[in-house]
């Protein structure tokens, strides 16, 4: 298991802005996505040579990437869809991560298997894939390329435990946005039973990324995510450290 950070919490910088802030940090993977501010990572409009090109930048700073993060996908993007997997097998990553509108799940799970990419549905408060058992309904019949990417967060703001609901997707948890509930109080200090999320991800056997995803919410600074993150990193290497 891999701890890293989703750059979307620095989507309003360049993108080699947001690597030189994480480097400065402690990173050395991210969960990279597509919206940052200069639009090198964007598929809509970036190929899977630029992609490659953005793969070697961030190696540049001494990070790699480990996921790509699309926000969320549905009908709206029909025609994009594989410009989507183009630029993941571009940059060189194992894992698409987003929200899913349930109509385009063939088409993902078709795009999963011709390149290879898993796809993981991101629970989300609210959404239709709030709880294990719609995503694992909605899963049947699916590639087993295509999987969850457990929000830890929206677990706990959807009211229900996130370690419960992680047993429940044995097998095919693909990705890890690991969160608190209170995105404005430090990390560690909200609801989630976060060490528990973690002996349970090591229990199930996952390797992939953990990804923290946390200090999401309007008007915050660059200091003060900055500080945030220090402290979320620090936070996490102790858990590991405590469970090892």
């Amino acid at each position: 298991m891999k701890i890293g950070v989703i750059s979307y919490l620095l989507r309003h910088l360049s993108t080699p802005d947001a690597m030189q802030f994480l480097r400065g940090i402690g990173f050395d993977a991210v969960e990279l996505d597509f919206r940052h501010a200069d639009g090198r990572c964007d598929y809509h409009t970036v190929d899977a040579a630029g992609a490659a090109d953005v793969r070697k930048l961030l190696e540049s700073y001494g990070i790699t990437p480990w996921a790509y993060c699309v926000g969320g996908l549905g009908k709206w993007e029909a025609a994009n869809l594989e410009r989507v997997f183009q630029f993941a097998s571009g940059l060189g990553v194992e894992v698409v991560v987003g929200l899913l509108q349930p109509a385009i799940l063939p088409e993902i799970s078709a795009l999963c298997d011709k390149y290879k990419i898993c796809y993981a549905i991101e629970n989300h408060a609210g959404d239709v894939f709030e709880s294990a058992e719609t995503i694992l309904g909605a899963l049947q019949g699916q590639s087993p390329l295509v999987g969850v990417n457990v929000d830890t967060g929206h677990f706990a703001a959807a009211g229900l435990d996130p370690v419960a609901e992680m047993r429940k997707l044995e097998g095919r948890i693909m990705h890890v946005h690991f969160k608190d509930s209170d995105q404005r109080r430090p990390f560690g200090t909200g609801s989630v039973d976060l060490a528990g999320v973690y002996a349970e991800l090591k229990r199930q056997g996952y390797r992939r990324l953990l990804s923290i995803e946390h200090y999401e919410y309007e008007g915050i600074d660059d200091e003060t995510l900055r500080e945030g993150l220090v402290h979320a990193l620090s936070y996490t290497n102790k858990l590991v450290s405590a469970a090892a």
